[in-house]
């Protein structure tokens, strides 16, 4: 094997596979640097609405400075004309993480509710994110544990009554 073969059959190859790695690599950083703060924007402006909407004629929220860690929660806002709270928490279910974000009034009842649960198998699992069993929830104070599981859906609706629990149990340590 001649010395210009190796280098044309094994080196030279290698060279441009590794060139158009660092190509891409750096398009994808750059990509990521420019879209980054655009998605976390739509991500903020999507959990204020779904915030709003969970806690009827809601303006504004302050965070509250608590440990979300302990509480089982990952976050929890105040509504600043005092109409209540909103406390979201992430459960496991069976595809994913369910992320219930919860709206409970100033007496401590769920007034609003909201389950995201796309993570879960579409058809069974998405049922425990419908208004026919998140509605369940509202009114309830204290614990969620009385409220049934979807058959079929075990999982994914144990998330959200789990989910639900947690924020109630927040509020409490909160107020």
């Amino acid at each position: 094997m001649k010395q210009g073969n190796t280098f044309q059959e094994m080196i030279k190859p290698l060279l441009v596979l590794v060139i158009i790695c660092l190509v891409v690599s750096a398009l994808l950083g750059f990509t990521n640097s420019v879209t980054a703060p655009i998605v976390e924007e739509n991500e903020r402006i999507k959990a204020e609405e779904t915030r709003q909407s969970v806690l009827a004629g809601s303006q504004s929220f302050t965070e509250i400075d608590c440990d979300t860690e302990a509480l089982g929660i990952t976050s929890a806002y105040k509504e600043d004309s005092g109409k209540g709270y909103v406390i979201t928490a992430g459960r496991k279910g069976y595809g994913g993480e369910v992320v219930v974000t919860v709206g409970i009034d100033g007496s401590g009842k769920v007034v609003g509710l909201s389950a995201n649960v796309s993570t879960e198998t579409s058809g069974v699992g998405s049922k425990a994110g419908l208004p026919a069993y998140t509605d369940k929830y509202v009114g309830l104070s204290g614990s969620a544990n009385g409220v049934d599981t979807i058959s079929g859906a075990t999982y994914s609706s144990t998330a959200v009554r789990n989910g639900v629990s947690a924020a109630l149990a927040a509020y409490d340590a909160i107020k």
